[in-house]
């Protein structure tokens, strides 16, 4: 798309515009006198699309994420199921052949009208990212509903046409007998209907600020605290697990810089800088720690004060968030996109492998007020300083009860909404005698897919940590898991096999730009992916993710320190 921001204006001047704009290579406009602004990263990440439609996208109001729509799981999108939202902006980037469609068939007062004649006599694509912040309400003209009474509607859009008319303060364009219910109507809604659309005003605007007020309190929306901090830092961990980045960096600061508090929330190791996750002290630790160290999403209950390290865990290869439609996710789960957008812009640091990476993150995540350390991730560089270790990789071998007569292969999928074991690489005889085999599944679906493994495929117990099962390996072998980074960075062969890549790229979705950096270690076909196994064919590549100058433990632990209080000293715990 080619985007130029033009100011709305009358009809005739509009169509001359955009004629002009066409003849200049423009396919797609923004109203610049609607009062809002741009976030340039996620309005980058459009730019490449090339389409032929308008293009409705994700928006926030005055910084917040305050919208409950689910179509963001779609491809395209109809008028009826843009206006099943707790709010109403024309959040489009116009087309503008099909601007000028409508422009020429109907009187379009504002930028509004024509959105939603674009939506009610266009097809219409969706694009997740929040390209837009509004800043104040927009609203059709009155006039717009004259020009619709004449055409056929079905009695949803009618009855949703009439909503709109009424939130906007105009009279409404159909009879009731003509309009439909939705099949799931909102209270306002059925309000509505029951009154005729004759419901006071002042009435409905005091639900309908009640409504966004309960909307807002279950979306993570609010103001830090400013109430003294206790000069703690708390790590979080993935899901309070004790592995991963924050397990290595962990290890580190309470070792390197013992003179200040540090704690670990977990039920997976005891000791005086561990808490459980369930301990009736825990959520207000986290809350007023003075740094607060993540590796995925903080739960909804918690509001920390202090300042947020996001470490992630790894380079993505599958699109996330905002990059990915997520359908399930999208239409499935209540306020999604709401609770994970508003929490992520309260983190002040997020930590990636690599420069390359950091660009990835930047279209995925509402990036607007943190800033990106690519400084290494922790985990990669505990294998950087243990992998010619002998002794210590001798030893997680002896845990693993590894054959020291046959190379070891460590198969590491990733995480899959719906996990299918045709998707699973086939345990042959043949690759069971050429290899050790040991099988790492993702922590929410291993025990699932065991299940349908032999028996001589190692399933190593809990406590031994991935990174030393890819020290104990000669191959590693994943999906779309971003362990495969952590193994090319000590020059490991790496291989990926995805046999349902085509189903996967359609529901999640891939980064082009990384999957390419694998094309000549990708597999679809079974039988040749055992066979360059057996015959050792796979052999180390490079690539441009990933970083060997790893100064992760010593930047990131320099950030921690900067936002402590220097009269912090370490404190003994009652734990």
């Amino acid at each position: 798309m080619k985007i130029l921001k033009l100011d709305y204006q009358p009809k005739d001047e509009m169509l001359f515009a955009l004629k002009k704009a066409l003849k200049s290579g423009y396919t797609h406009f923004i109203p610049s006198d609607l009062n809002i602004d741009i976030y340039p990263d996620q309005m980058d990440a459009l730019t490449p699309i090339e389409t032929k439609q308008s293009v409705i996208t994700d928006y926030t109001i005055d910084h917040y994420y305050q919208n409950d729509c689910r179509y963001f799981g779609n491809h395209s999108l109809t008028f009826d199921e843009w206006m099943n939202n707790i709010n109403h902006y024309p959040n489009m980037i116009f087309n503008i052949n099909q601007s000028i469609q409508r422009l020429k068939a109907e009187d379009l007062e504002t930028a509004f009208d024509l959105a939603v004649s674009i939506l009610l006599f266009n097809k219409v694509e969706v694009n997740g990212h929040v390209v837009f912040d509004f800043k104040e309400s927009c609203r059709t003209s009155a006039s717009f509903y004259t020009t619709l009474k004449e055409k056929e509607f079905p009695g949803l859009t009618q009855f949703n046409l009439n909503k709109l008319a009424y939130l906007h303060h105009h009279k409404r364009p159909f009879k009731l007998n003509m309009c439909e219910l939705p099949d799931h109507p909102r209270f306002i809604d059925k309000l509505l209907w029951n009154t005729r659309f004759t419901a006071p005003h002042f009435v409905t605007s005091a639900l309908l600020d009640r409504s966004y007020t309960k909307h807002q309190n279950a979306s993570n929306i609010y103001e830090p605290a400013s109430t003294d901090l206790n000069g703690a830092v708390v790590f979080l961990g993935f899901d309070y697990g004790f592995r991963g980045n924050s397990r290595y960096l962990f290890n580190y600061f309470a070792k390197h810089h013992s003179q200040y508090p540090v704690y670990y929330v977990t039920a997976e190791a005891t000791g005086p800088h561990f808490i459980q996750p369930d301990d009736p002290e825990a959520e207000d630790l986290i809350n007023q720690a003075s740094v607060i160290v993540a590796e995925s999403y903080i739960p909804d209950h918690l509001k920390p004060n202090g300042t947020i390290i996001q470490l992630w865990h790894g380079t993505p290869i599958k699109q996330l968030f905002l990059d990915s439609k997520e359908p399930y996710q999208n239409q499935e789960i209540y306020n999604y996109r709401a609770r994970k957008y508003n929490k992520w812009t309260h983190q002040n640091y997020l930590i990636c492998d690599s420069i390359r990476a950091a660009e990835l993150f930047k279209t995925a995540f509402p990036m607007q007020y943190s800033e990106i350390a690519a400084c290494g991730y922790p985990r990669v560089r505990y294998l950087i300083d243990k992998k010619n270790d002998i002794p210590y990789v001798r030893f997680i071998k002896h845990e693993l009860q590894l054959n020291p007569d046959k190379p070891t292969l460590l198969y590491a999928p990733t995480w899959h909404h719906e996990s299918h074991k045709e998707d699973l690489l086939p345990m042959t005889e043949q690759l069971l005698a050429h290899y050790n085999v040991i099988y790492k599944g993702h922590i929410e679906e291993e025990k699932n897919m065991a299940e349908y493994l032999p028996k001589e495929v190692i399933i190593p117990t809990a406590h031994l940590e991935t990174q030393d099962l890819i020290l104990a390996s000669d191959v590693v072998l994943s999906d779309y898991s971003s362990i495969v980074f952590d193994a090319l960075t000590i020059n490991m062969p790496t291989a990926l096999y995805t046999p349902d890549v085509a189903t996967y790229e359609k529901e999640r979705g891939l980064y082009p730009e990384v999957w390419q950096t694998f094309e000549r270690v990708r597999y679809e076909n079974t039988g040749r992916l055992i066979e360059d196994l057996i015959h050792q064919r796979i052999k180390p590549i490079g690539n441009p993710y990933i970083n060997r100058n790893n100064h992760s433990v010593e930047t990131i632990s320099s950030l921690i320190v900067q936002n402590l209080p220097a009269s912090t000293r370490k404190r003994k715990s009652n734990k």
